[in-house]
């Protein structure tokens, strides 16, 4: 599998990407296809990997007691796994992939890196992280204002 830099290049909002972003890229980014009904996060363990899900779709689950509550599901283009990867705290929830997904995974050690050496490119990821979770706030808003 190949990493689709025309679509990681409009996902982070960039005009061009270099052949050195590219590069970079390609060394801190592991592409993974993940079966349907096949869990990606767990919740109640360490998430070392940030996703950005490229196709496919996943479902967000929280286990309470002996039941399993769905906070929602998110589908191209959006990011999973931030929570727990930027708070260092276990994992809130589970992520189901509803479908065949493939997802473009990066691990804090090539995230610190990528701060280090690619600053700028860095700077874009952080803002489509942030775009994405502001989109999963929108809607939860509307959905909690529409009950």
């Amino acid at each position: 599998m190949h990493i689709d830099f025309a679509w990681l290049s409009k996902q982070l909002r960039l005009d061009s990407m270099s052949d050195e972003d590219k590069a970079v890229l390609a060394e801190m980014i592991e592409v993974e296809f993940i079966p349907e009904n096949i869990p990606i996060i767990h919740q109640g363990t360490s998430v070392q990997d940030l996703y950005l899900l490229y196709s496919g779709s996943v479902t967000i689950t929280q286990k309470h007691g002996d039941h399993a509550v769905t906070l929602g599901s998110r589908e191209g283009a959006s990011t999973f796994g931030e929570i727990s990867f930027f708070g260092d705290e276990a994992a809130i929830a589970n992520v189901i992939a509803d479908m065949p997904c493939e997802v473009y995974k990066i691990s804090c050690r090539h995230f610190r890196q990528l701060m280090r050496e690619q600053s700028d490119l860095a700077l874009k990821l952080m803002a489509f992280i942030v775009r994405s979770m502001g989109g999963i706030i929108r809607s939860q808003d509307s959905i909690r204002g529409s009950s």
